[in-house]
């Protein structure tokens, strides 16, 4: 039956707090007893003194009730709108709106006005957004000050025989009830209790026994087993309040009795509850809880006390129906559980009792046919049928009753957890008794839920699809046809990763069904490509399974599977290069995947990428391409794949051939038209080149991984790897010659040499010829390409095969005579034009001098390139070493006067000259440092020589970025190899103030630090650019200057607008922002290195002002900004405090704590009011400004006075004979 009082269907909170109004005239319109009377607050005693607790509820439930009975006016409409008849409409079509089914009972005032603007249920949004409660004032204050609200009972707290007037004896049990502690009021821990909830979680019981037990009890007094149930769920939501025997005896009051216990449980402010709480002993509470009533109704239809007795049913319904439609979530959330756990129980019962009809009719039916059927047996079976039947009828009503009453209004519950089980509790039944609940008008809530915007509630919805579709798919057609564009869009476009995996397993189901559109299938298999690893292994097995079905597809286009057997037969395939079985499967991978990767090109915009001159700086590994991500998770799905050297085989066979001229058999025709069926096009010749090497990467890395961890002196199949290496070794050579031609195809075959393991080769002299011919074919690619990724490659080849020591000498042989090559044409180029005069060369001169340089970069960063620079030429018109020809070509990099079409290569040239003289100069810097520790004597004239090409370097490098009126790329990259150039050379200031300063003090001269006058006009400038490009890009604010810092013009300083900026995607924008933090946070480093290593911002009139700058923005740009400039403090850089602070400061842990952890402060003085108070370093930023101060007075001193305030960054800078600081500042 239906409850005297309706669900609510949206509240605002999912605290225990009151329903919100609807309407802002609710308040006015709804002046029950609960608004109108003071309410009754109840105020348990202490657990120990059970008997006492219970007497106390038990009195205080009678006078409200009393009081509810004398006083019915002040009830005002509440009364005679909870008596409305329902008004209970069948009408369930598939394509009716959810608001029509709210007809089962009454409605409050406001949800007849939300049930007239109810948006339909195909809408993502299913339920309108619930409007915020304001909360009354004096609810706060009772969550404070519990015990004083709780104090002020007007009589009606409970007692223990003690008399209301006497408040002094009385207080004892009003102080008791501190409640406010919300992780720690859980049910659970009420288990002292005696009574049905200790059984069920504390006796250690099984479900059933207990069941049986409380049976027991009911059949001696129902009215007193009853109860208990009732106050089980009450305390199973977290309620101390209990029903009485009359309660459960007066069912005209009952929504009444509710909104009683409503209004005493929200004076405890308990926000937790048994079925979310996350304590120990609430871990298996929602089991226990489901279990016990599935018990218990099984118990019921096994006595037939469920038939003959069926008021109990309707008492527990009545309890359940109103308390599932409770304004209070525990109240709410906790009955929803126990009525979807009676309506599972009593679909279980019907799955029972039609399986006793069929039998019954089985049976019936034979005994009937029978010649000499048993009269008596037949009339039993029948008599035995109709009471089946009458019981099926009976437990159906029920059923459709709690479905009425808890899943038609709950599964749009504003708590995502209850709709979730709500449709949980849906894929059940549908599960259970599908030949009722596979109906349209259950099937509907599924898809209309496919839409909710709670992704646990999606995700729910689609796991119970996935539940009913593996089974009964070819039975839903009319169902999928109408929601199979959704679980499509899910599958591939919804915001959550866990979603999208449930939603591609349910389109798999749909696709092995037949159900699925060719569309919709390219869709899904585009998923391969995705760049979410979960997606590609989720999708993988659909990927193969539609590889699979066109494979069979051109087998059948050929003749079928009898004409490969004609041809094949039953041989072994021993043999990678001639025509096999399997290269059928191999070319229709290759084609999906070509299809695939295709539309996925037209369909993406093409990308908009800037000159970026300097990106050949950062050695950042080049990410894997689509196609061999893809791979990697289809190597267990594909056998082709896994089988790598099929796959070689695949790409060598000469495809071109034709069968033997002569014998024009059937099968030489046959063969050739499979040679010709399987035959690559180009394209899937370079998509199957990446899956070769994902595939060689995923066999023998992986393979390698397992045998390092496995235990010591066990081996797996040690052999077989290193055959399989000596095999690759042996292709790749092969490969480079059919597709070293093409630059991309060359890149990915040479990236196989990284997977060898090298170990093989130097261990047997008759394999390092083996590897000595490779090293050739990577020397000829090498030479012969001037495209990134393909040198990128190859330099990665000579590095892996560098670091063993039998195959340095076979590489570096390999190596001079590339570095001859790459010198010789420099100086030929030297030769015809001056290179330190920027604008004498043409376009085409550029490109090849750009080309030379890139390779001399490569090889710079390969070994020790020293020695090969500082020789000076052989011939007499080119005499002068490498180096100094590198760093004049750096000053081509001074802007005078724009040439569009000429300054690209121009600065593409001078930012590989930079790189070029960077890594010499840490190739040189590794030379000096080896020679002062082994006291090694250092020449004169090699001192005087670098310090000459130092500062030559740093002049033209100077130039290069003065001359720039705003930060392009290598502007920046000039500033910050200038800045570099000083940091390396720090560790010499240690040595030229040591006892070996007679020795080393010729090095001094490589100390000298930069121009100061640099910092006011080129590098602050340069800083401030890319700071307000970064808060451009992010929308964040900054601080305006402080007084005593000079005005800059900078007008010049910004890069010039980008009309495209507002066709950005939001990808597009993304990308962009973060390449501004790049830039900003590369810059910064640069900066905070070289001050210090006292290479800038040291001495001079404008020392400190650099670091001050750094430091005025520190905590608005983002945690990695803040970081890079946490460095400048000393406390930092040592992993806590040098020095003693005060308690207050909390210092000493800055060195343990991440940019992005927030710690509270120690002191609640120091509690910053700002957005950034999650900075661990926010109290140290007032100690920079007054270092210098410190320091040249020797003070170490607390610097509190400075920490009074801290929204300002810094305090103004010293001077510079202020700057002197100690020399153990900077390390290497």
């Amino acid at each position: 039956m239906s409850p005297s009082r309706l669900p609510l269907m949206e509240t605002s909170e999912n605290n225990a707090t009151s329903s919100p109004a609807s309407t802002p005239d609710a308040s006015l319109r709804r002046r029950s007893g609960r608004v109108v009377r003071a309410p009754r607050k109840f105020s348990p005693d202490t657990y120990p003194s059970q008997n006492a607790s219970q007497n106390a509820s038990q009195n205080a439930s009678q006078n409200a009730s009393q009081n509810a009975s004398q006083n019915p006016s002040q009830n005002g409409k509440a009364a005679p709108k909870r008596k409305r008849a329902p008004d209970l409409e069948d009408e369930d079509e598939e394509n009716q709106a959810p608001d029509a089914e709210q007809g089962d009972g009454e409605l409050t005032d406001e949800e007849d006005n939300d049930e007239e603007e109810e948006p339909e249920p195909e809408d993502e949004d299913d339920e309108p957004t619930p409007k915020a409660k304001k909360s009354k004032p004096t609810r706060g204050s009772r969550s404070k000050k519990p015990a004083t609200k709780r104090a002020k009972v007007n009589g009606d707290a409970p007692e223990d025989n003690i008399n209301v007037s006497a408040p002094t004896q009385h207080a004892p049990a009003v102080k008791l009830p501190n409640r406010p502690k919300k992780t720690a009021r859980i049910a659970v821990t009420r288990l002292q209790d005696d009574g049905l909830y200790a059984e069920i979680f504390g006796s250690g019981d099984s479900t059933d026994d207990v069941a049986s037990h409380w049976f027991q009890r009911y059949q001696a007094n129902d009215a007193e087993a009853l109860t208990d149930l009732i106050n089980c769920v009450l305390l199973a939501a977290g309620c101390d309040q209990k029903l009485t025997e009359d309660d459960i005896r007066d069912p005209e009051n009952s929504a009444n009795k509710l909104s009683e216990l409503e209004e005493a449980y929200e004076q405890t402010s308990i926000s937790d509850y048994p079925l979310i709480s996350r304590a120990k002993g609430s871990k298996n509470f929602r089991e226990l809880l489901i279990g016990f009533f599935d018990s218990l109704i099984s118990l019921l239809h096994q006595t037939d006390v469920l038939y003959t007795d069926e008021e109990l049913l309707e008492n527990i319904q009545r309890w359940v129906g109103i308390m599932s439609s409770s304004a209070l979530r525990p109240f709410r959330h906790t009955a929803t559980t126990v009525g979807l756990a009676m309506l599972t129980a009593l679909i279980g019962v019907t799955k029972q009792l039609d399986d006793r009809i069929t039998k019954s009719n089985q049976a019936l039916q034979a005994e009937s046919n029978r010649r000499g059927k048993n009269k008596n047996l037949v009339e039993n079976t029948q008599k035995a049928l109709d009471g089946a039947n009458q019981n099926r009828e009976l437990v159906d009503a029920k059923s459709k009753d709690l479905f009425d009453i808890i899943f038609v209004h709950r599964y749009r519950d504003v708590d995502p957890k209850i709709r979730a089980e709500s449709i949980e509790a849906l894929g059940n039944w549908i599960c259970t008794l599908p030949t009722v609940y596979m109906a349209p008008e259950y099937l509907r809530y599924l898809g209309w839920l496919l839409s909710d915007v709670a992704v646990p509630t999606r995700l729910e919805v689609v796991k119970q699809l996935a539940r009913v579709l593996k089974r009964d798919a070819e039975k839903l057609a009319h169902f999928i046809d109408r929601f199979r564009p959704r679980l499509v869009e899910m599958a591939t476009k919804d915001a959550d990763i866990g979603v999208r995996v449930a939603a591609i397993a349910v389109v798999d189901i749909l696709r092995s069904s037949g159900m699925l559109e060719p569309e919709e299938m390219d869709t899904i298999s585009k998923l391969i490509f995705d760049s979410e690893v979960r997606i590609r292994r989720a999708v993988a097995g659909f990927f193969s399974e539609v590889v699979r079905d066109y494979i069979n597809q051109k087998i059948d286009d050929i003749g079928g599977s009898d004409v490969l057997d004609e041809v094949f037969g039953d041989k072994e395939e021993d043999s990678y290069d001639t025509l096999r079985r399997d290269w059928m499967d191999i070319k229709a991978l290759a084609e999906h995947l070509a299809s695939c990767d295709s539309q996925l090109d037209s369909e993406q915009d093409e990308i908009r990428h800037g000159l970026d001159v300097a990106a050949d700086v950062v050695n950042a590994d080049v990410p894997e391409s689509r196609v061999a991500q893809a791979a990697q998770v289809l190597y267990e799905k594909i056998p082709e794949i896994n089988n790598w050297q099929v796959l070689a085989g695949y790409l060598l066979f000469d495809h071109t051939t034709s069968a033997a001229p002569g014998k024009r058999s059937k099968t030489n025709s046959t063969e050739a038209a499979i040679k010709k069926a399987v035959a690559p096009q180009p394209r899937e010749e370079a998509i199957l080149l990446e899956v070769l090497a994902s595939a060689v990467k995923e066999s023998i890395t992986s393979s390698a991984e397992h045998d390092r961890h496995k235990r010591r002196g066990v081996r797996v199949d040690s052999d077989a790897q290193e055959d399989a290496g000596m095999q690759l070794a042996s292709i790749i050579p092969q490969l480079l010659n059919k597709f070293g031609s093409d630059p991309a195809m060359a890149a990915t075959v040479l990236r196989l040499e990284h997977y060898l393991d090298l170990d093989t080769f130097q261990q047997l002299r008759q394999n390092s010829a083996t590897y000595d011919r490779l090293l050739d074919e990577v020397t000829v690619q090498f030479n012969r390409h001037v495209d990134q990724a393909v040198l990128n490659e190859a330099r990665a080849a000579f590095i892996h095969a560098r670091q063993y020591e039998e195959l340095e000498e076979v590489v570096d042989s390999k190596l001079a005579a590339i570095w001859d090559n790459s010198l010789n044409a420099l100086r030929a180029v030297q030769k015809s034009a001056e290179l330190s005069v920027r604008g004498n060369l043409d376009r085409a001169q550029l490109t090849d001098l750009s080309r030379i340089l890139m390779k001399i970069s490569k090889l710079t960063s390969v070994s020790d390139c020293v020695d090969v620079l500082e020789a000076p030429g052989t011939s007499a018109d080119s005499d002068q070493p490498a180096i100094k020809i590198l760093i004049d070509i750096v000053g081509r990099g001074s802007l005078h006067e724009p040439n569009e079409e000429l300054d690209d290569p121009e600065d593409e040239t001078v930012s590989f000259a930079i790189k070029c003289c960077l890594l010499y100069f840490m190739w040189k810097v590794r030379t000096l440092r080896n020679a002062i520790e082994h006291d090694e004597d250092i020449p004169n004239a090699e001192v005087d020589q670098l310090v000459v090409w130092r500062k030559d370097l740093v002049q033209n490098l100077i130039q290069t970025f003065s001359s720039r009126g705003f930060n392009d790329d290598l502007r920046l990259m000039a500033v910050g190899v200038a800045c570099d150039i000083g940091s390396l050379l720090v560790f010499l200031r240690d040595i030229v103030h040591s006892p070996r300063a007679p020795k080393y003090g010729k090095l001094r001269p490589l100390l000298e630090e930069m121009p100061p006058q640099l910092i006011t006009e080129e590098l602050i400038p340069i800083f401030d650019a890319a700071e307000r490009a970064y808060a451009k890009r992010t929308g964040k604010h900054l601080n305006e200057p402080v007084d005593d810092e000079d005005p800059l013009d900078l007008d010049d300083e910004l890069p010039p607008e980008d009309d495209e900026d507002e066709d950005l995607t939001e990808q597009e924008r993304y990308a962009a922002a973060l390449k501004a933090e790049k830039i900003l946070c590369e810059l910064t480093s640069k900066y905070v290195l070289a001050i210090l290593g006292k290479v800038i911002d040291h001495s001079g009139p404008n020392a400190g002002k650099l670091r001050k700058r750094l430091n005025r923005n520190k905590t608005k740009l983002g945690p990695n900004y803040k970081e890079v400039v946490a460095y400048l403090d000393e406390n930092h850089r040592g992993g806590g405090a040098k020095k003693k602070a005060p308690p207050a400061k909390g210092k000493g842990k800055e060195g343990e704590v991440t940019a992005t952890t927030k710690k509270a402060p120690i002191s609640a003085e120091l509690v910053i009011e700002e957005d950034d108070i999650d900075d661990p370093f926010e109290e140290n930023l007032p100690e920079e400004g007054t270092a210098e101060d410190l320091r040249r007075r020797e003070l170490v001193e607390d610097p509190i006075d400075d920490a009074e305030d801290e929204d300002e960054e810094e305090a103004p800078a010293a001077g510079g004979d202020q700057m002197e600081e100690d020399d153990d500042v900077i390390g290497d």
